[in-house]
């Protein structure tokens, strides 16, 4: 007998308004007429917003082949919450012996609680000794609940290196204290577009029923 999954959505909502990073536009949603000889007059939303708004993939033109395959897989949770004053060290990283190749690894910060003030873009930063040993993992992709693994240059700079190790970076999860058992498995659903350097994603995390307390 299959055993039941219950999902857990890890994405941010897309607000009308809502700006995920200083001095980029706000997501615009709005109602427009429109017409056509044969459909006549109707209505329809229009969605306008950065590519790297709300849960999103960054791909850092890469130009890397988003396939279905990559987008599913195992998960592992580090709870980094509480860590203030410094970055988070590879030392932070409970049982990260428990990371295997393929992964995907998840920061839960609980940042995103702050979306929404100025404190958000202030977010906790990981170290670099951190994303050179998830590289030496392999990993296949790694999530934050905040704006990004870095601050500033950092931001830009463990994006690329990445990217370059063919790792996937997942920014602005959210709900991940919502995750409570040792193992998970990760449906990262993004759009299917081109010539993009972020694509906007569904990120749903799926725990076997009898797994949960």
């Amino acid at each position: 007998m299959r055993k039941k999954q219950i999902y857990i959505d890890v994405s941010m909502p897309v607000k009308a308004g809502s700006v995920f990073r200083p001095g980029t536009p706000p997501i615009e949603i709005i109602t427009r007429k429109f017409h056509h000889e044969s459909e006549g007059e109707y209505k329809s939303v229009m969605l306008t917003m950065p590519a790297h708004s709300g849960t999103h993939i960054d791909l850092v033109f890469s130009e890397r082949c988003v396939t279905p395959a990559r987008m599913i897989g195992k998960g592992k949770l580090f709870n980094v919450t509480g860590i203030t004053g410094r970055d988070i060290q590879l030392s932070d990283m409970k049982h990260r012996e428990e990371v295997r190749t393929g992964d995907f690894v998840f920061f839960r910060t609980d940042w995103s609680r702050f979306f929404g003030t100025d404190r958000y873009y202030n977010h906790p930063e990981l170290s670099l000794e951190i994303i050179q040993w998830l590289v030496s993992k392999k990993v296949n992709a790694v999530g934050i609940d905040a704006q990004g693994l870095g601050q500033k240059a950092r931001h830009g700079n463990y994006d690329r290196l990445l990217a370059e190790n063919d790792i996937f970076i997942i920014e602005n999860l959210a709900n991940l204290s919502a995750i409570l058992t040792k193992e998970f498995t990760v449906y990262c659903l993004p759009l299917n577009m081109e010539n993009m350097d972020a694509i906007p994603a569904r990120v749903l995390v799926g725990i076997e029923e009898n797994d949960v307390h």
